[in-house]
């Protein structure tokens, strides 16, 4: 398509050449035979298609396009603004510019007309601007961030001409934007989950350490406690044996072990509405366990857009622990054959001890409920999230086990030791 219009431009362009040729020519001749009338206008003819030539030449030499949103990350449902700006930083005005830029077509835009484009997911949105020299236009659209993904605005067109429309210039600019919508985050009874608990007893077979170098403060002593750990001065003081009480020696580790796969076979393809309730139910966790003060990793069988194979966020309290995690889920590209069993057994050995382990799935496979119980064996606290599967869940002794439907309280069924 390119190509054709490059080739169609470049004709015209030889057309108005020739006739300009013919037109000075036609004036000269009227010179010469002393016909007034008819030198004036093919001089006048020359000087029409030397400007559109000129225009051509020139019209869009000096012009700038931008895109600017108000924000660059949004939540599903939030409303932002786009601004589109045209600069015209040269002596020569443009009657007319018109904009033709690809805008994508999961995001809302009120009040916007567009039309629909041969490229898939992508719709074309045209406006027209008239610049004076050295004027800059600004204009500003609603956008609604609707779905969680990834947006990417590149390709926009520019197309201009002379005063007669005559010669037609036109050029594309590249220059690429991003908006990111993370996904959504709910309280977790939205999920069916318990506001208390809803990972059920998240202590490790074998406890963390504590770290005898923080101090946190006393408590009744309680037969099995150490003669070292016994507080003397408070013993005294209060008449009843205290024991020293100290930190533990690592914050509790939650790592989101999220599975894409939504049938038995990759083959089969995905269940968009399975995935999505996944995905939100994992941002939703990550932000709980945040403020639940545990360090919070990510672990899904699919790459994020331009990235490594699969998303590994090892588990971490950074500031932007949270923000990491919501741009790895927005940016998650649902492509997978590989087994979520096959990255727990892969990861979870490089866990910090004593780590909870939540695994979010639609697929209950005989190797996953294995992995689950070997898991719990060596001393993870483990949770299986299955999101939409049969009513009836595997046996699954020592685990917690939630079914995760849609609605306000998705709980099914619950397995507990």
């Amino acid at each position: 398509m390119d190509d054709a219009r490059a080739l169609f431009a470049g004709q015209r362009q030889e057309r108005l050449r020739a006739l300009l040729v013919a037109a000075a020519l036609l004036g000269l001749v009227a010179v010469a035979l002393r016909q007034p009338v008819l030198a004036v206008a093919g001089f006048a003819v020359a000087l029409t298609l030397v400007v559109a030539l000129a225009w051509q030449r020139f019209g869009l030499v000096a012009v700038r396009y931008r895109r600017r949103f108000s924000q660059s990350r949004a939540f599903p449902g939030e409303e932002l603004w786009l601004e589109l700006s045209v600069e015209n930083n040269k002596l020569l005005p443009l009657p007319w510019l018109e904009v033709e830029d690809e805008f994508p077509a999961d995001l809302a835009f009120p009040g916007l007309q567009l039309d629909p484009s041969p490229k898939p997911k992508t719709a074309v949105f045209r406006t027209l601007f008239s610049l004076r020299p050295y004027e800059r236009v600004r204009r500003r659209y609603r956008v609604v961030a609707t779905q969680r993904g990834y947006y990417r605005f590149s390709r926009v067109r520019l197309r201009t001409s002379d005063p007669f429309g005559l010669a037609l210039a036109a050029c594309d600019d590249a220059a690429t934007d991003e908006l990111i919508v993370y996904p959504a985050i709910e309280p977790l009874p939205a999920f069916g989950l318990p506001a208390k608990q809803p990972l059920g007893d998240r202590r490790p077979v074998r406890p963390l350490l504590d770290d005898p170098t923080r101090y946190r403060g006393v408590r009744p002593y309680v037969p099995g406690d150490l003669p070292r750990r016994i507080h003397w001065r408070a013993t005294a003081r209060t008449g009843e044996v205290q024991s020293k009480q100290f930190e533990q020696a690592a914050m509790p580790a939650l790592a989101l072990f999220l599975d894409i796969n939504t049938f038995e076979h990759f083959w089969e393809g995905l269940d968009p509405e399975k995935l999505e309730r996944g995905i939100s139910l994992c941002a939703s966790l990550a932000a709980w366990g945040l403020e639940e003060r545990c360090q919070v990793g990510l672990y899904v069988n699919a790459p994020r857009a331009g990235g490594e194979r699969f998303i590994r966020l090892p588990p971490s309290r950074h500031p932007r622990q949270l923000q990491r995690i919501l741009e790895a889920l927005a940016l998650l590209v649902p492509y997978t054959g590989y087994r979520i069993e096959l990255l727990l057994g892969a990861e979870a050995r490089l866990l910090p001890w004593g780590s909870t382990i939540v695994v979010i799935t639609s697929v209950l496979s005989e190797a996953l409920r294995r992995t689950l119980l070997a898991l719990r064996r060596e001393g993870h606290a483990v949770t299986l999230l299955a999101v939409g599967v049969d009513p009836d869940l595997p046996a699954l002794p020592g685990l917690t086990a939630y079914r995760i439907e849609g609605g306000a309280d998705g709980t099914v069924a619950r397995h507990t030791a």
